[in-house]
């Protein structure tokens, strides 16, 4: 089978005048890792070509979907299984048995200048490709968890560049024997829409859709791999309205590709379901909270935007650990059951000295996120120029 029948490009960004070429890989495991090498594609867009790609065979997307909607147990089990240096060791072998090989063709084919991962199988994996290729390719890695980091990350030290997102997983990338001159605190990177929306585009974007812009806008996002329960949250906050004359609560509920919640709130009042959109920021801009998994994308999205974010459920296991992170910066709240949720919201349509509280620390979040994420274009185009600007195209002393 050939390298094109072997992957999916998603992506391609040509610009002219571009210094170099990036191949970006992830793996469409949840939109996550897609997010994360979009948002590394749209930082470097100034300054390379970009490819994503997604080399992973289909059996794995399969595998994810029908475990995460149907078996959390079991991805719970097998994250925290593969969550040991010997056990992501041995997982690590395996998938550079199985297609490594691909790897290495889909790298020469490509010929880039640098290779990036935001995926943890697709790090040891490539490395041993780009060995094959027999071609002097800098690797660089981005860590796709906020609070932990997977041991499944912690195996390939050798990358020519690690990026970590946040502290915590900069201590942990220290602790774990990352070299220090190779690893650099990078904040954590979103799309270019979530911090390139205007602030006039809130007030837009509910005028459009027959909103108050004076009302309490919750944003729920409701779509995407594996979603379950989001009705009972929408079906909870519209009993708020109940309570207080005028119902000041209103709701904006991303339904994505979930037909049956599409259908379901079409014509409630007070509610409405947009379907899948590429281009989701505007929607989350004109709410005062947001709502959903707490996968880390959507959080570091509302946190760009200055959005509280208000955590409902998460991915045992692999999204546990980031309610802590949630609670850390103060970057919203908790609130995992029904009663939660109807306490949590009826308190900020009363009490909006509340809101106004978690705002200005998401703020300041956002500011040191901000100032961090701006960095990743430098430095990449620092790895590049370290490899490819020596002595014929060795790498210098000092990378």
């Amino acid at each position: 089978m050939n390298v094109a029948t072997q992957h999916e490009q998603l992506i391609g960004t040509r610009e002219n005048g571009a210094a170099f070429k990036v191949l970006m890989l992830m793996a469409r495991t949840g939109g996550g890792h897609v997010s994360l090498a979009e948002a590394l594609r749209d930082r470097l867009i100034d300054r390379a070509t970009v490819e994503i790609v997604d080399p992973s065979p289909e059996i794995i997307r399969w595998h994810y979907r029908v475990v995460s909607r149907r078996a959390r147990w079991l991805w719970s089990l097998e994250y925290r299984l593969s969550d040991a240096p010997a056990s992501a060791w041995l997982t690590h072998q395996l998938y550079a048995t199985l297609f490594g090989r691909n790897l290495a063709r889909l790298i020469h084919a490509q010929q880039p200048d640098i290779v990036m991962s935001t995926y943890p199988f697709l790090t040891l994996e490539v490395m041993t490709a780009i060995k094959r290729t027999r071609r002097q390719i800098p690797f660089i890695m981005l860590f796709a968890d906020p609070e932990t980091v997977h041991h499944a990350w912690l195996t390939e030290r050798r990358a020519a560049l690690t990026l970590a997102p946040t502290r915590e997983t900069y201590h942990l990338a220290q602790q774990a024997g990352f070299v220090p001159e190779r690893l650099h605190l990078s904040g954590w990177p979103v799309r270019a829409q979530f911090w390139q929306v205007a602030p006039e585009v809130c007030r837009a974007t509910l005028h459009r859709l027959h909103l108050d812009p004076e009302r309490f806008t919750v944003f729920v996002q409701g779509g995407g791999e594996g979603a379950a329960g989001f009705a009972h949250t929408v079906d909870t906050l519209l009993k708020v309205n109940q309570q207080f004359v005028g119902n000041p609560l209103q709701i904006i509920l991303a339904a994505g590709t979930n037909a049956q919640l599409l259908e379901r709130y079409r014509n409630t009042p007070d509610v409405r379901a947009i379907p899948f959109t590429p281009d989701v920021a505007p929607y989350m801009a004109a709410a005062n909270v947001i709502m959903g998994k707490a996968g880390p994308n959507t959080l570091f999205e509302s946190v760009t935007l200055g959005r509280p974010f208000v955590a409902t459920t998460y991915i045992p296991g692999q999204e546990e650990t980031n309610l802590a992170f949630i609670n850390r910066y103060k970057l919203g709240w908790i609130a995992l059951n029904p009663r939660d949720q109807y306490q949590l919201i009826t308190s900020l349509v009363q009490d909006h000295r509340r809101l106004a509280g978690t705002t200005a620390m998401v703020e300041q979040y956002r500011n040191w996120n901000n100032e961090a994420a701006a960095h990743i274009a430098p430095v990449t185009q620092e790895v590049y120029q370290c490899f490819h600007t020596g002595s014929k195209g060795k790498v210098r002393p000092s990378c």
